[in-house]
């Protein structure tokens, strides 16, 4: 039924809506022809049919069906509607609507970017001494960046709006000057030196105070990240978004990431008191040594969901449960560099269980080390640097497969499939590990 907000609610009582939807489960397809079918101010009162895989055969000698596939097939989506006049006596249609509402995308931007540039310092002990904010790297610039970069550029997840227009919302890969890749304003110069001293000056050996300084690193730049994020949705919400679909889906949005938010400020008071008391042994590591040279640099975290043998290990919907989290990294080692996954002995329960399950799928399922990593880095982690070099030798289908795996990840309609971390993106990386270095019980 049409809302008195839809352009032809004087003339149709109401309307079919037939939805050409580009996903891999019926799951995610049905989310999106929702919220794009009510975002066009229509009420859904029933559906007549669930999502059905479909291609181009099924719609031979139909030609606007054929128009309508082959438009979804290049954009993602495309949606036609066939309406019934209130006089009962006519049909009209299949046609496009004008939307009521029209998000205000540059304005958005624009409020994103004055809170980027708005810095505060994260150190356990700041104060009125944190007087000058820096771009602090959360990816070491001298050591990490510039072992990969060539000609002081890298790749990395281009978030230009003009980019996402021209991809139609898929995430693209573009170079960047290493100056302006994984900064935030989280650190004042003066706690920024003193207190990642260690390892931004050192190769990893490791020590449980380097690993827990760049574990401690990772959860900074995500608390910086999502508090700012938190706030500009909330600014949005604040002016009186009238329109319903997006109404509800920026208010879902503000739900999960105030629980999410909630438990990293857990996550960092827990570090940060380790940290002022230098007990240095709360962390827990597993590295994973390379001799190669790496063509990847990389800094991020997440709440482990499902482990590499798609079991469940911590419902992320569940909000009466506080989450365990794990952080994991590319850093700096003599003769090479490691992939270092870190933890605050506080989230053991979960992250032991996850690291057990990536020995019990290379040993019993004779699966690649090396898909699983790099398969877990181009899945959980937006703050990520490619080599130009490696990233130039790709070929199309290759960089087409990485840049989709990114994608879906980060598209809000998606489930998480349990198997994300058993399959896909395998033989790309190639990487060696000679060796494992571990503090886990």
């Amino acid at each position: 039924m049409p809302t008195k907000e839809n352009e032809k609610y004087d003339l149709v009582e109401g309307a079919l809506a037939h939805c050409w939807i580009k996903e891999t489960n019926p799951q995610n397809a049905y989310a999106k022809a929702e919220f794009f079918v009510s975002k066009s101010d229509w009420k859904i009162t029933k559906v007549e049919e669930y999502p059905i895989e479909v291609n181009e055969s099924n719609f031979l000698g139909k030609d606007l069906r054929t128009e309508n596939y082959l438009k979804a097939k290049s954009d993602g989506l495309s949606i036609a509607y066939v309406g019934w006049s209130r006089d009962g006596k006519t049909t009209t249609g299949p046609f496009q609507l004008k939307q009521s509402f029209e998000f205000p995308i540059s304005e958005y931007i624009d409020n994103q970017k004055k809170l980027s540039q708005r810095g505060r310092c994260l150190h356990y002990e700041n104060g009125h001494r944190c007087n000058e904010i820096i771009k602090a790297h959360s990816i070491q610039k001298n050591q990490s960046l510039s072992a990969i970069a060539q000609n002081g550029h890298v790749y990395k997840i281009s978030s230009e709006i003009g980019s996402l227009k021209k991809n139609k919302g898929r995430l693209t890969y573009k170079k960047y000057g290493v100056n302006k890749v994984s900064t935030f304003l989280g650190f004042c110069k003066k706690h920024d030196n003193e207190l990642f001293e260690p390892i931004d000056n050192d190769l990893l050996k490791p020590t449980d105070q380097q690993v827990l300084l760049y574990s401690y690193r990772s959860l900074c730049r995500e608390l910086f990240v999502s508090e700012n994020a938190l706030e500009l949705t909330k600014n949005q919400l604040e002016k009186g978004i009238t329109q319903e679909a997006i109404k509800n889906m920026l208010s879902g949005y503000v739900t999960g990431k105030s629980f999410g938010l909630e438990n990293l400020k857990r996550h960092k008071s827990c570090y940060d008191k380790s940290l002022l008391n230098k007990s240095y042994s709360n962390i827990k590591y597993v590295i994973f040594q390379s001799s190669q040279k790496p063509v990847i640099a990389f800094s991020g975290l997440f709440y482990p969901d499902f482990d590499f043998l798609g079991r469940e290990l911590q419902n992320l919907g569940d909000q009466t449960q506080d989450l365990q989290l794990i952080t994991f990294c590319s850093t700096p080692m003599k003769n090479g560099w490691a992939y270092l996954f870190a933890w605050h002995k506080t989230s053991s329960k979960v992250c032991v269980d996850f690291m057990r399950s990536l020995a019990t799928m290379i040993y019993n399922n004779k699966s690649s080390l090396s898909d699983h990593l790099f398969r877990l880095a181009m899945t959980n982690c937006e703050n990520l640097a490619i080599s130009p070099k490696w990233w130039e030798k790709l070929n199309k289908d290759i960089k087409e497969k990485i840049a989709d795996r990114a994608t879906s990840m980060a598209d809000i309609f998606a489930v998480t499939e349990q198997s994300y971390l058993m399959e896909g993106l395998e033989g790309i990386s190639d990487w060696e590990f000679e060796n494992v270095i571990t503090n886990m019980d």
